[in-house]
């Protein structure tokens, strides 16, 4: 590290002659030792290279303050100690135990180009090691109270050297950049009392006209500063080439007061004439003024800065003025991109905040007092934890500034108003760094998400409300399933049992008087025997419906192609008289219970051989298509089809859309077919035209990878 800053040499006698209070104003450096002090916990001092006061104490502890350096030696010892910490020094600052008490001391030089001008002391801490026998001892030696000063031995902040050396290095580069920039600002005075000098020489030396050019040119080139000389009677300027270069004009330009208002920019001309009539000559006053002018040469827009002096006879008449011009378009544009990034910071509907590296608030946005509830000055200066609510877990607030620091934190966090209400916050903060990549302050953005919480307890709320409606239906439901087993039981038993003794007396009928009946009575007997086959029948799919939602599913790998071919085969006896031509298409696999996904083939096939029976050369199609999500299979035939219209009727209980005489069934094996891909979350959906022929399509969902 550079202890000695590389700057230019200032003119003669300049830096050499400065104070501290020709740079620093009392109360301002005043306030910054309070606040450090204050931050730190150490006692804090600032004083001339000779050891005089220039601040007042800030924390000064009663052991020194009143105790010790009440006593002879110990004040000795005290002014001793005070003046080897005062020693100037540019490489660090010197820390040492002081030689009263050991208690540590520590001395940072304010240097300013190179002089050292103050220094800043801070102490009057002790570490855990210090030895209480060898302060007893110290008590005695000076004379002082034992009691006395051992009770305020006990008030003396306590701080590890490490912790003290640490913040005496912060203060060693606090106090380096604070007189780098006094430094900057010295030097900037000094410009400005050069460039003042500049002009009063010129008007001076206007008489000698050859040396006023000569000086005129070489300080226009270190300044880049253009000059002019207003004959304001004859309303005539005369301009250096560095004017010439800012205002864009050739040589021949028409340089009176005319010339001069058409190089201002038009929003501009009428304020500039009434600026000049009213301001400066109206009420002596002097020119200084920035506007816009419109460069000759380019036509770009450009912003001077115009600094005059008017010269008037013993009447009071204005005779010339002599000023300079200097192009300030870079400035304004950074002053108005800075204007605007605060504003647009300033206006965001987030909260901003942003904090010096130890967490002390150095800007906030409308948002955030808006929010917080406070006014600025009550935040500025303050640490940001004063927002924060004590009720956050220590774990999650302790990671926050070093998670920051590595490349930004975000999380959720409870914040605090100025009355005391917490709310819920979630925050965004990382680092602002220099041009060095230095760490300069941090930046946060919080947002209130108390609205956010407030409809997730609300949803959470609703799901266990849910949950709860949902269980109690399920007891309903299983309550029913139970009720419906009693009833399947009880339709099995009570209806079948009638109608099987209907068909066991029919047939003893027949075979006991087969000789006394007549044809008509064997037609009748055989209707109600058919009729109570064809209600057994009902009955039996009626139980074989209503169980299809009470089987366990048991989900297997189930091989399409080869289910279908097997369901074909089953069929093969009632269809080896028929012709018909079976076209399957590669079926992908899929997962299910293989019993009710065998049905819905089965069913399915059975209606495509059924209806396609008038067909004397029947063809039934078998494919599928497939997605991410589903598959989807489907069984065509050209047999008798359907009107669409009663399309949504086709997977009901009994619906049937043909008459039984031209097709037998009960209508009851779409029903099943429905309800089993129901049960899998899948769907079912048929297309047909009468005489043309059918589709129907069934689609099960594909099973979705687990996520490990």
């Amino acid at each position: 590290m550079k202890t000695k800053p590389k700057i230019k040499t200032p003119p003669p006698g300049s830096i050499n002659a400065i104070v501290f209070s020709d740079i620093f104003t009392l109360h301002e450096i005043q306030h910054l030792q309070d606040l450090f002090a204050n931050a730190t916990g150490v006692a804090s001092i600032i004083t001339h290279p000779d050891g005089t006061p220039i601040t007042k104490p800030s924390n000064f502890c009663r052991l020194c303050n009143d105790i010790i350096r009440k006593t002879e030696k110990g004040r000795a010892n005290c002014f001793l100690s005070d003046s080897v910490l005062g020693q100037a020094n540019y490489e660090g600052p010197i820390v040492q135990p002081c030689l009263s008490c050991e208690l540590w001391d520590a001395g940072t030089s304010i240097v300013v180009g190179g002089k050292h001008i103050a220094n800043w002391l801070i102490g009057q801490v002790r570490n855990e090691e210090s030895d209480e026998q060898r302060m007893i001892e110290y008590a005695d030696e000076i004379g002082a109270n034992r009691e006395d000063f051992m009770n305020a031995l006990k008030e003396v902040p306590v701080m590890s050297v490490d912790q003290f050396q640490k913040v005496s290095k912060m203060l060693f580069a606090f106090v380096k950049e604070l007189s780098e920039k006094a430094y900057n600002n010295l030097q900037l005075k000094i410009q400005i009392a050069e460039r003042e000098l500049a002009t009063t020489q010129i008007s001076t030396l206007h008489a000698k006209h050859e040396k006023n050019e000569l000086f005129l040119k070489e300080t226009q080139k270190i300044a880049h500063l253009g000059t002019y000389l207003l004959n304001i009677e004859a309303g005539i300027w005369t301009s250096s080439e560095i004017l010439d270069e800012i205002f864009g004009i050739p040589t021949d330009f028409d340089k009176s007061v005319q010339g001069w208002a058409s190089v201002i920019h038009p929003e501009w001309q009428q304020i500039m004439t009434n600026y000049f009539a009213n301001d400066v000559i109206g009420n002596k006053g002097r020119f200084d003024k920035e506007y816009k002018i419109i460069k000759q040469n380019s036509r770009e827009e450009r912003w001077v800065h115009g600094l005059g002096e008017v010269s008037y006879n013993d009447a009071g008449q204005p005779l010339t003025m002599i000023g300079t011009i200097m192009d300030i378009t870079l400035q304004k544009k950074s002053e108005e991109t800075i204007s605007m990034l605060a504003h647009a910071i300033r206006s965001i509907s987030e909260c901003v905040s942003i904090t010096d590296m130890n967490d002390q608030i150095i800007f906030v946005n409308t948002a955030f007092l808006k929010t917080y509830q406070y006014e600025e000055h009550e935040l500025l200066g303050k640490s940001i934890t004063m927002v924060r609510s004590p009720n956050n877990s220590p774990a999650i607030v302790m990671e926050i500034l070093p998670a920051t620091m590595h490349g930004g934190w975000h999380g959720e966090i409870m914040n605090q108003r100025k009355d005391g209400s917490e709310f819920p916050v979630f925050v965004s903060s990382t680092v602002i760094h220099n041009e060095n990549n230095e760490p300069l302050a941090l930046i946060g953005v919080t947002t209130d998400i108390s609205e956010r919480k407030k409809a997730e307890r609300e949803i959470l709320e609703l799901n266990e409300a849910l949950d709860h409606r949902v269980k109690i239906r399920t007891e309903e439901l299983e309550a029913a399933n139970k009720e419906l087993e009693t009833f399947s039981y009880s339709v099995s038993h009570d209806l079948k049992t009638p109608l099987r003794h209907i068909t066991g007396f029919i047939n003893l009928i027949i075979d006991n008087n087969a000789s006394n009946l007549t044809e008509k009575d064997h037609v009748y007997l055989n209707s109600i025997a058919s009729s109570a086959n064809e209600m057994t029948q009902l009955i039996d799919a009626i139980l074989s419906f209503s169980k299809l939602n009470l089987a366990e599913l048991r989900k297997t790998k189930i091989h399409s192609s080869k289910m279908v071919h097997q369901v074909i085969n089953f069929f093969e006896p009632e269809i080896q008289y028929r012709k018909i031509t079976f076209n399957v298409d590669p079926l992908p696999d899929v997962h299910g219970d293989e019993g009710l996904i065998r049905q819905v083939w089965t069913n399915l096939l059975s209606n495509a051989i059924k209806y396609s029976s008038k067909k004397a050369d029947a063809v039934i199609n078998i494919g599928s298509t497939s997605t991410d999500d589903a598959t989807t299979f489907f069984i065509n035939d050209n047999g008798a089809g359907f009107n669409m219209k009663y399309a949504d009727k086709l997977f009901g209980v009994f619906h049937r859309l043909h008459k039984s005489r031209d097709f037998e069934g009960i209508g009851i094996g779409l029903a099943n077919v429905n309800r089993i891909l129901t049960r899998y979350g899948g769907h079912c959906r048929a297309e047909g035209e009468p005489g043309v022929g059918a589709t129907f399509y069934f689609t099960l969902p594909n099973p979705q990878p687990t996520l490990s």
